[in-house]
């Protein structure tokens, strides 16, 4: 992969995903261990320094400090007593990184049931709002209009535990539908494929199977994916084979 590619590719993915410039480095090093660009501490160093050159924005330091970081939190350590130049992610570092990259889910339990999410706040609590909106991106809704989200999978218990715990003031409602039914002119197979970007989607994954090398790339588009329930997905939507391509790398 160009260098350019490669740094598009490593932006895109992290970005949304990691909050500080150690986890950044983090998720890079393991990458990079993946596809076996990294071995010793001395190809580490040549990673910073090619992290370096694709943000020029980060100051140097800062990223090589962040790299120190790593070990010094146990989250990379020495792979062998006798050779400190090896490293490896430990145990804690892998846990960190469960939070940071996404995972392919193969069981998508459904209850044949789309939820619609709307929302009444003040305006005076534009933070809350906001906050809401988040959440409700994150677990899986997609923005119909205004205030009115759709989502395939139950939100009632988490948007419950959510804003009790963040004291979202307002009024929130959640209608069910049966996934047979419509709203407006749009079947809702139709309209999930519209609010979701399932075409675009499609022809990501479509072009990463005919054509991906890394799995960077996968990541990249599993990301955005919203991984929704397998009866709603386009016919031969190409989610699946691109996962299979994906542990094809791994292994090779």
């Amino acid at each position: 992969m160009a260098r350019n590619t490669y740094a598009d590719a490593i932006l895109k993915l992290t970005d949304g995903l990691v909050g500080t410039v150690t986890d950044f480095m983090l998720l890079n090093l393991y990458l990079l261990i993946q596809i076996g660009g990294v071995k010793t501490m001395g190809d580490a160093n040549r990673m910073v320094n090619e992290v370096h050159s694709m943000l020029d924005s980060v100051n140097y330091q800062t990223i090589k400090k962040a790299f120190y970081n790593l070990r010094s939190r146990g989250l990379i350590a020495h792979m062998y007593p006798n050779n400190q130049m090896a490293i490896a992610i430990t145990t804690l570092g892998r846990e960190r990184l469960k939070e940071t990259i996404p995972t392919y889910k193969a069981d998508r339990p459904w209850d044949k049931h789309i939820y619609l999410i709307s929302y009444d706040i003040p305006t005076k609590t534009n933070n809350s709002r906001n906050l809401l909106r988040e959440y409700i991106r994150r677990t899986g809704g997609a923005l119909l209009q205004e205030s009115l989200w759709i989502n395939p999978y139950n939100p009632s218990l988490l948007l419950k535990d959510f804003v009790e715990d963040h004291a979202i003031p307002g009024t929130i409602l959640i209608s069910k539908l049966g996934h047979d039914g419509t709203i407006g002119d749009e079947t809702l197979s139709d309209l999930i494929a519209l609010v979701y970007n399932l075409d675009e989607l499609d022809r990501r994954y479509d072009g990463f199977i005919q054509k991906g090398k890394r799995p960077m790339e996968y990541l990249a588009i599993l990301k955005d994916d919203p991984q929704l329930p397998f009866p709603l997905l386009p016919k031969d939507f190409s989610a699946e084979k691109a996962w299979k391509r994906y542990k094809t790398l791994l292994r090779s």
